[in-house]
């Protein structure tokens, strides 16, 4: 049983009318239609979701964007239903990555179900898909309690990546990218290069004096530790033909 899960910015929104008629239309077609449910500002989306689990419910489809699915990784992953998405609208990029065109067209992809299962990050005990990143990179990190890393740059970004165009989400390990701005040479003969490092992690702290600035799914957190590990293929979701994986 499918149940589709519509975002609060598309209810509200009327230029996506014509285009959520197109996919309920082609959801019965193919023979796949389903509850409907809807997000609303008031509305506990993992209370909801449970609910429609516990009535026999096995995939929950994402009709909205990435933080509509950031809404519900929790609850999917933790009663092992099948994670769908159904793009619609900007902010897309996760479904990209998953092989799944826009809109009507996604409905196929969803029909013809290839699910796989896909590792989760996870920051302070919070769950992401993709990856999370810090600007400001001024702390230091300690890589699976073996070995210690500290930015001398002025000028430095880190960058953890569970699912990207260059990494693979089920090999149990997500990507440590540390990027920083490196003087080479001397004087007025000096020149800056950008330089990267990459390193293959199952788990990372990091520590700070003062508080620092963490991005996930485009939401800030704010804290002196960071705790961020892994969840080896804990989430099965559908994806499309031309998955980045």
């Amino acid at each position: 049983m499918y149940c589709y899960l519509y975002d609060e910015y598309i209810q509200e929104n009327k230029r996506f009318e014509r285009e959520l008629l197109k996919i309920e239309n082609r959801l019965t077609d193919l023979g796949i239609a389903g509850k409907v449910s809807r997000l609303a500002l008031f509305r506990d989306a993992q209370e909801m979701i449970r609910d429609e689990i516990d009535r026999g419910v096995s995939t929950i489809v994402v009709v909205g964007n990435d933080v509509t699915v950031g809404k519900v990784i929790d609850v999917v992953a933790d009663h092992e239903v099948v994670l769908g998405i159904i793009p619609v609208g900007p902010h897309n990029e996760l479904a990209r990555m998953m092989g799944i065109p826009e809109g009507e067209a996604a409905c196929d992809v969803l029909s013809a179900r290839r699910v796989e299962k896909i590792d989760l990050g996870t920051v302070n005990g919070r769950r992401f898909v993709t990856g999370l990143s810090m600007p400001n990179f001024h702390a230091e990190i300690t890589c699976e309690d073996k070995f210690r890393v500290t930015s001398i740059a002025r000028q430095a970004e880190l960058e953890i990546r569970n699912l990207a165009d260059v990494t693979d989400p089920r090999d149990g390990r997500f990507e440590a990218v540390i990027r920083s701005d490196v003087k080479k040479g001397w004087g007025m003969f000096g020149r800056t290069q950008l330089m990267e490092s990459i390193f293959p992690l199952s788990s990372m702290a990091i520590r700070s004096d003062k508080p620092i600035s963490l991005f996930v799914d485009g939401e800030e957190m704010k804290s002196t530790r960071f705790d961020i590990g892994i969840e080896p293929l804990l989430l099965k979701v559908i994806t499309g033909k031309a998955r980045v994986f």
